[in-house]
């Protein structure tokens, strides 16, 4: 439960991507802003979906921010639970649905978390946690299998808006474990804390790729596709696209109007002579003041023969 206003905005870094990898070649830290969904300081708005296995509480063992986590404690039992699924799905949730405006994620870019695991096993399966996404109508739903998390660490869980099958309505958050995965007897607890919504506080460049890696030498067309995040409506984003053997020496440069995705194409006044090239994009503001920048590779060779 969120104290005071349930609303909470403030600036930070992103400093992992945990379900993805963070896009390679950023050369900034991106200034994100925050929306609380739960500090985990009071918990009594989640509610326990396998009572006879499963016990949840606001707990002080491991904490990752403030002075208390949600406590998700299983015992693994494969005789009872649930009458038709004994080997079943023991979980917990929170209700976002009268929380008004914390059912709609459209205006953020990442749902993140903070998890920590233990257990009597020697290590957790492959597969020890899960998350749930639920929408409006029977059975809507998106689920992540969170792979990621360790025994005896914190993990920081990142998983981009944009998976979800409907990000404008997401009424329930659940995390849960699979028996299958476990074997009767098996204690496994986890500790989640700090559950927010994130996005940029200004676009970022997610992709740069060349839509070929491989040029001849009598080619004067290079073709690159990007993507971004933190793109807010419809107002197209400064860049200047620069083709060059390294920084300090550029070959040509354009300047161009981002869209959130498409494809750039910088015509050469002369043709490349064979070896390998970088392609750097960079954001800026309207002011001219640089917000990121992405850089990517591609190789010229002689021919065609």
């Amino acid at each position: 439960m969120i104290r005071g206003l349930g609303l909470v905005l403030s600036l930070c870094f992103l400093p992992t991507w945990s379900a993805q990898e963070p896009p390679a070649g950023q050369q900034t830290k991106p200034e994100m802003e925050r929306l609380v969904l739960d500090d985990m300081e009071d918990v009594s708005d989640w509610y326990n979906g396998s009572p006879i296995e499963t016990k949840i509480s606001a707990d002080t063992a491991h904490v990752k921010e403030g002075r208390r986590a949600l406590k998700f404690a299983n015992r693994v039992d494969h005789t009872q639970g649930e009458k038709n699924y004994p080997i079943g799905w023991p979980r917990t949730g929170k209700d976002l649905a009268r929380k008004g405006p914390l059912t709609d994620w459209t205006g953020y870019d990442f749902f993140e978390c903070w998890i920590y695991a233990d257990t009597n096993r020697e290590k957790l399966p492959d597969t020890p946690l899960s998350v749930g996404f639920y929408h409006s109508g029977p059975k809507r739903s998106t689920s992540f299998r969170l792979k990621e998390v360790r025994k005896g660490t914190w993990r920081h869980i990142v998983i981009p808006i944009e998976k979800l099958a409907a990000p404008a309505d997401v009424r329930r958050v659940q995390f849960n474990i699979s028996e299958s995965n476990y074997k009767h007897g098996d204690r496994v607890d986890f500790w989640i804390d700090d559950m927010v919504l994130t996005r940029y506080r200004h676009p970022v460049i997610g992709q740069l790729e060349p839509v070929r890696r491989l040029l001849y030498t009598n080619e004067r067309v290079i073709r690159v596709t990007y993507a971004l995040q933190g793109f807010r409506g419809d107002r197209p984003v400064p860049a200047v696209l620069q083709v060059g053997r390294d920084a300090q020496s550029a070959v040509q440069t354009v300047r161009a109007s981002l869209q959130q995705r498409g494809e750039l194409a910088l015509r050469l006044q002369k043709p490349l002579p064979a070896g390998t090239y970088r392609v750097e994009l960079t954001l800026t503001d309207a002011d001219g003041h640089v917000l990121d920048r992405k850089e990517t590779s591609f190789r010229v060779i002689d021919g065609p023969f």
